[in-house]
């Protein structure tokens, strides 16, 4: 007798029981319903107004406290420059049957890779629903990430379309065929796949763009793909053993890489650095924080980070955080001292 399956509706009721209240819990996008639910959310910060009076015990499921544990992500001057990368790509993707170009991520770990990819996802699909209206027969965004090797070593790439999808247990003989059907026919534009450097050199990478390639030639979609050093592992030209180069000649292929970084300590990396502090600066809601307080702590938040987006975001939530729970509902440098980001703790 084959064992009953669980469906992802009745997970979470199975795990903490009907209308129980539950801790934070983090939102994955792994599924075609989990990612339209993440383009539906409208982060916006809570009103003052409307949240628990100055002085209220703040507790871990308070809202204010909740939003404050990872705001919204700003948009950084990459993120505008990447949005407009992938759009000029389906523009001069959309109407070609071969020929196509994906776009590549690439950058240190802790500089908001997977971030940046997902806002561009979702800025697509939020700006189709606004121009054609709401269809959930539409799919024009898919967001993979690399699947774990399976038995024989290979990666089992139409079960995480297929997860995604939806359609696991529905795929008939040829996956692979029904994947690229559905594809076809709900107007799928875009495939983001992240972990791009869990792939290994050799026949892992061969396997999985020659699967990857036949996706995109029988839907037209354009391929994103993310992570540390990716370009050396999907530039096709790198793959290519057949074409003889020249002496001294680039090596590097046609396709365009977004490369992210931290920011320096130079001029224009101080510049850049104050704007996106600026930016979580209009976001926070303390009750005795003031327009620009944040932003003037920018020289030691760039010190304490790094330049690191991924540091810069844990100081900054955390800080917030604390400032609730103490009750000084305010970011000043003596409570950023307190904070144990990227500091040795002797116990």
């Amino acid at each position: 007798m084959e064992p009953s399956r669980i469906g992802a509706d009745e997970l979470p009721d199975l795990v903490d029981g009907p209308g129980k209240l539950r801790p934070p819990a983090p939102e994955w996008c792994n599924t075609l319903t989990n990612w339209r639910a993440s383009v539906d959310r409208v982060l916006n910060p809570p009103d003052l107004a409307d949240c628990a009076p100055l002085g209220t015990e703040i507790s871990p499921d308070d809202p204010r406290f909740v939003f404050h544990g990872s705001m919204r992500p700003v948009r950084t001057p990459a993120i505008a420059a990447a949005m407009l990368v992938v759009q000029r790509q389906l523009y001069a993707n959309a109407k070609r049957t071969s020929g196509r170009l994906g776009v590549i991520i690439q950058g240190p770990s802790s500089t908001g890779k997977t971030t940046l990819m997902q806002y561009v996802g979702r800025d697509l699909e939020m700006r189709l629903n606004n121009r054609y209206g709401r269809n959930d027969d539409r799919i024009p965004v898919i967001a993979l990430s690399v699947p774990d090797k399976g038995r024989g070593g290979s990666r089992n790439w139409a079960g995480a379309f297929a997860r995604f999808l939806g359609l696991e247990g529905k795929l008939g003989n040829d996956p692979t065929e029904s994947i690229c059907y559905v594809m076809r026919n709900c107007h799928t534009q875009l495939v983001l796949i992240d972990g791009i450097q869990r792939l290994q050199h050799g026949a892992d990478v061969e396997q999985t763009f020659s699967y990857l390639e036949h996706i995109s030639d029988e839907t037209g979609a354009t391929f994103v793909y993310c992570g540390r050093n990716s370009r050396a592992i999907v530039d096709p030209q790198l793959r290519d053993r057949e074409t003889q180069r020249e002496k001294n000649e680039d090596p590097w292929g046609d396709h365009p890489v977004l490369m992210t970084s931290r920011l320096g300590y130079d001029q224009t990396g101080k510049d850049r650095f104050r704007r996106i502090v600026n930016e979580f600066d209009k976001d926070l809601r303390l009750y005795h924080h003031h327009s620009g307080d944040l932003t003037a702590l920018s020289p030691v938040l760039h010190l304490r980070s790094k330049g690191y987006l991924r540091a810069l975001s844990q100081l900054i939530c955390q800080a917030a955080q604390h400032a609730m729970l103490s009750g000084e509902e305010r970011i000043g440098e003596e409570l950023l001292d307190t904070l144990t980001v990227g500091k040795v703790i002797n116990i």
